[in-house]
């Protein structure tokens, strides 16, 4: 029996095996053609009838999707896809890839920085790696793609007017715009649910804040203004809120969230060195990678009474974690041994699985529908 399938078998309750089958090769908008591995292991049957659970019992879903991730497994940085148990690994995109892999809303298309001939630009992909697309073209670096929600244009930073900026473009590659030109800089865009905002970092102000723009360029607003600096914005599902980093130092920082008028802000943690975090599909939490007492973990932090949840404790998680589509699972890189591997642990229990083994490095993971 494959192991981590057997280890996901035993965990108490975990999963329903009777209303659910787990075959997940198929998973919508990513194809199982050029299989590195085996077969998708499979959990549940029709065949054999599973005890239904006592009223009180808590059943966690099981990972659903593909988690994409970064590997040098091939001799060169790639991109490659697994289902959620480590099997159906497959590579995606044939050239090299820097980092920042960012998949569209409707999960069909890749976009994410590559270097070739010294020169970093943004390329965009289908899913199953046909279709590549040099989306950027200008000599100087682009870098930080996020995609609109209707998936039909990218903001991204170019360094291409002697300091980092905002720009949009189509995912044809036309209609390259400017939203901004500031000598301090502007970097990390992210684009509001609803696409009327694009959240950035600018340090116009002399000191690290969070702006709205337009994405016509109009508009711009500065949510924060006053020191410690703040960072990292992300917005939450409904577009509501804002989480966001701000620190002290290099090594402190707080995790804080604000509405998305910058009105109510508030840091929910004390200051340690921790990544930035990642709303749960509901709103209802934030995950990130916390430092505790030279002790690295991810913690899971309840928005609606301040309960704290920290795992993974003896792994060293080294990246920012990502959510599955249900909600009750992340992924993450950690260091194994010295190697960068990819894990899932489940929330509620703790438990936590090496996916996709490799003496070398697996990283960057994020969990794709």
């Amino acid at each position: 029996m494959n192991p981590r399938l057997f280890v996901y078998l035993i965990l108490p309750a975990l999963f329903l095996l009777s209303a659910c089958d787990l075959n997940l090769a198929g998973a919508a908008g990513v194809p199982t053609a050029t299989i590195e591995g085996g077969e998708t292991p499979v959990i549940g049957s029709t065949e054999s009838p599973v005890d239904a659970p006592s009223p009180t019992a808590t059943l966690i879903p099981p990972p659903s999707g593909r988690i994409v991730f970064l590997s040098d497994r091939g001799g060169e940085r790639n991109l490659y896809s697994m289902d959620p148990l480590g099997g159906s690994l497959m590579r995606l995109i044939a050239i090299p890839i820097e980092s920042q892999p960012r998949w569209s809303p409707d999960g069909r298309r890749v976009a994410f920085v590559s270097t070739v001939n010294d020169n970093t630009d943004i390329y965009i992909a289908n899913a199953d790696g046909s279709g590549i697309l040099r989306l950027t073209t200008d000599p100087s670096k682009d870098s930080s793609p996020a995609w609109s929600p209707d998936g039909n244009r990218i903001a991204f930073e170019s360094f291409r007017n002697g300091n980092f900026d905002i720009y949009v473009i189509n995912v044809d590659g036309s209609g390259v715009a400017s939203l901004t030109s500031d000598a301090a800089g502007d970097s990390n865009p992210q684009w509001s649910p609803s696409g009327e905002w694009i959240a950035f970092v600018s340090n116009r102000a002399g000191n690290s804040d969070i702006m709205l723009i337009h994405p016509d360029g109009n508009s711009l607003t500065s949510l924060t203004s006053d020191p410690p600096p703040t960072s990292d914005p992300v917005w939450s599902p409904d577009g509501s809120r804002i989480a966001y980093r701000t620190s002290s130092n290099e090594d402190s920082h707080l995790v804080c969230v604000m509405n998305a008028d910058g009105s109510n802000a508030d840091c929910l943690t004390e200051f340690a060195k921790v990544g930035v975090p990642a709303w749960s599909p509901d709103g209802k939490s934030l995950a990130y990678v916390a430092t505790h007492n030279t002790v690295t973990g991810i913690d899971v932090l309840n928005l609606a009474d301040g309960t704290l949840q920290t795992m993974a404790l003896n792994i060293e998680p080294r990246s920012d974690p990502a959510w599955s589509p249900e909600g009750a699972h992340l992924v993450f890189q950690a260091n194994a041994n010295g190697d960068m591997e990819i894990y899932v642990v489940t929330i509620a229990t703790g438990e936590f699985l090496p996916l996709a083994s490799f003496v070398g490095f697996d990283g960057y993971p994020i969990w794709v529908r």
